[in-house]
C-alpha cells in the first residue's frame, strides 16, 4: 500500500514539472536492463518503452510492425541484401519496403514526440543520441559480468553455456554496430553516457535505488 502511494506521489510530482524527464538506458545483452528499466518506471510513475516502441512507431507510421522488428537495434545492411533476404523469405513487398535509415528516422521522430509529452524510460534504440539536445534526458549504460549475464539469459531458455555466450556476443555486436553507426559515438564507453553502472556489483534492486538517488541529486527532487 505504501509503495502504491509513493508511486502515485512520484507520478504527480513529475507530471507537475515543466519538462518531462527521460531516462535512456543502454545495456549489454543479459545485463538486466529490461528488469531495471521496468522497475524504475514503476517506482517513478513513468511510462516504459522497450519493444513497446516498435508497436508505437508502426502505429504512427502506418507500416507493418515486422519491418521495425526485423531492423530493431541491428546494424544497417546493404540495401540489395535486405531486398534479397525479403525475396527468398517470401516476405518482401514493394509497398512495405523501407531502408534502415528511413525506419530509424521514423523511430527517432516518435522518441522525440514522447520526450515532449511525458516522463518515461526508454530502453535502447539510440534514444540517448536522439535526445542529445534535451537537458532533461539522462543516459545510463548498464553492464555486468559475463557469468551473471550467462545465468540471466539461461534462466529464460534451455541452452548450453557455450551457446548462450555466443548469443550474448552476437547481440552485443549488433547493438554496438547499430549504436556506433547512428550516433557516431562508442557503444558502452563510459564518457558516452551520463552514468555507467556495473549491475553485478550492486544487483538489480540496488542498481534501481542507486539510479533513483542519482536522479534525486541531478534534478533536485
Amino acid at each position: 500500500m505504501i509503495n502504491l502511494l509513493m508511486a502515485n506521489f512520484n507520478s504527480q510530482l513529475y507530471s507537475s514539472m515543466k519538462q518531462p524527464i527521460i531516462i535512456s538506458i543502454g545495456r549489454q545483452f543479459g545485463s538486466g536492463g529490461r528488469n531495471i528499466g521496468k522497475a524504475l518506471a514503476k517506482e517513478l510513475g513513468f511510462d516504459y518503452y522497450d519493444k513497446e516502441l516498435i508497436t508505437l512507431v508502426a502505429k504512427e507510421s502506418g507500416f507493418n510492425p515486422e519491418l521495425f522488428e526485423s531492423a530493431d537495434e541491428k546494424p544497417p545492411r546493404n540495401l540489395f541484401f535486405q531486398w534479397l533476404d525479403g525475396v527468398f523469405s517470401g516476405g518482401y513487398h514493394y509497398d512495405n519496403y523501407l531502408s534502415s535509415d528511413a525506419l530509424f528516422k521514423m523511430q527517432s521522430d516518435v522518441i522525440r514526440k514522447l520526450a515532449e509529452e511525458k516522463s518515461c524510460v526508454i530502453v535502447g534504440r539510440c534514444s540517448d543520441y536522439v535526445l542529445r539536445d534535451n537537458p532533461n534526458c539522462i543516459s545510463i549504460f548498464l553492464y555486468s559480468s559475463m557469468e551473471d549475464r550467462i545465468k540471466r539469459v539461461r534462466g529464460c531458455r534451455e541452452t548450453k553455456k557455450e551457446e548462450v555466450m555466443e548469443i550474448i556476443k552476437l547481440a552485443d555486436k549488433h547493438r554496438a554496430s547499430y549504436y556506433n553507426y547512428y550516433s557516431s559515438k562508442t557503444w558502452g564507453e563510459a564518457r558516452t553516457y551520463t552514468l555507467s553502472v556495473d549491475v553485478s556489483s550492486l544487483g538489480e534492486p540496488e542498481t534501481v535505488n542507486f539510479i533513483r538517488t542519482f536522479l534525486k541529486m541531478k534534478f533536485g527532487i
